[in-house]
């Protein structure tokens, strides 16, 4: 039994080890070999863990962050493949403040969201001075959503149906730029340190996963399966359902606003990839 702080400093630590255990396969030449065929490169020279070694990195807002590179492969001619591994099969895979979120995406991907979208967001994430008096309103979960100061999605219909449907529009416009967002890029500026595969492996007997997936493939596959983009259905729609997990509000420091938090679903993850390749979409 793990308090919210405890549990997230023991994943970190046993993330670093499952890191390090994974990078220690490559020490094994017949490994490297089968590993490079796995995913399409040449011969694999060696492996590092942690990017940078866990080292900030210069960000698109001109600050540092963290990047979304836990493994980097050197191969023979000279190329390098940077990976992210996930050791569990569900959790966090990006947590990131409403402002960081717009401002990150618009300097990543040289787009800017629309005005009723970044009103929409702020509505259902908190940052909208407006969320009290609209919660007073027509609020649909009134004591959480004034707790939260949040607006759950059937709060936003009933109070302006546009921004309701144009938020949820927006992310299945844009899921290809979310997954790499999520997955790949972060808020990291140099695009040497993106992440390009995703691998679920633990060595740590937590789970017998060992699946790895381009990163461009998952993003072709969930623009495929982009309808499954829809408002959850509990408490009045906390979240935003997507073919590779969830979005949410959450607030680590128990502050408002809250932040907005990605969550990734092997299983989900997989049934988007499988429909896809069964022509099933």
């Amino acid at each position: 039994m793990r308090n919210r702080s405890e549990g997230w400093q023991w994943a970190k630590r046993s993330g670093h080890k499952n890191e390090d255990l994974v990078c220690q396969q490559f020490e094994n030449e017949d490994y490297c070999n089968e590993f490079a065929k796995r995913i399409g490169c040449d011969n694999i020279l060696s492996a590092n863990v942690g990017g940078l070694c866990e080292k900030e990195v210069e960000t698109v807002l001109g600050d540092y962050s963290k990047g979304k590179t836990d493994l980097v492969l050197s191969c023979q001619d000279g190329t390098q493949v940077n990976v992210s591994i996930k050791k569990s099969l569900g959790g966090q895979v990006f947590l990131v403040t409403i402002d960081r979120f717009i401002n990150g995406f618009e300097k990543q991907f040289n787009r800017v969201i629309p005005e009723n979208v970044k009103e929409a967001i702020g509505l259902f994430w908190g940052s909208s001075s407006k969320v009290e008096d609209i919660v007073k309103r027509c609020g649909v979960k009134k004591d959480y959503e004034l707790r939260k100061h949040r607006l759950v999605a059937e709060t936003l219909k009933a109070y302006n149906a546009k921004l309701y449907d144009c938020l949820l529009q927006w992310f299945k416009d844009n899921i290809k730029d979310i997954v790499l967002f999520c997955f790949s890029r972060g808020l990291v500026k140099k695009q040497i340190l993106w992440a390009e595969f995703v691998w679920y492996i633990n060595m740590l007997d937590e789970n017998n996963v060992d699946r790895i997936f381009s990163i461009k493939q998952i993003c072709d596959a969930c623009y495929e399966n982009r309808e499954q983009i829809v408002y959850g259905n509990r408490f009045g729609g906390t979240t935003i359902q997507l073919p590779f997990g969830f979005v949410q509000w959450h607030s680590p420091q128990k502050t408002v606003p809250g932040c907005i938090q990605f969550h990734h679903k092997y299983k989900s993850l997989l049934c988007t990839l499988t429909a896809v390749s069964n022509g099933n979409v």
